[in-house]
């Protein structure tokens, strides 16, 4: 998965869960300037934040190598 559509699948996912960007930084401990730039494909998430985000989300990540 690609940082794009990362962004989306983290959209969607939050608001399948009635989250605002607020409530989703509170209970990840990522800033809400960060969830936002997330959101809006203008970072690209360490490893760190991605695990804590999927966490809350119950999303599961799948590391593919080239």
């Amino acid at each position: 998965m690609n940082f794009e559509s990362f962004a989306f699948t983290l959209r969607r996912r939050r608001e399948e869960y009635d989250l605002t960007q607020q409530e989703l930084a509170q209970r990840s401990g990522i800033n809400l300037r960060s969830i936002n730039a997330i959101e809006s494909g203008k970072a690209n998430p360490s490893f760190s934040t991605l695990e804590k985000l999927a966490e809350v989300l119950n999303l599961e990540l799948i590391i593919r190598r080239p």
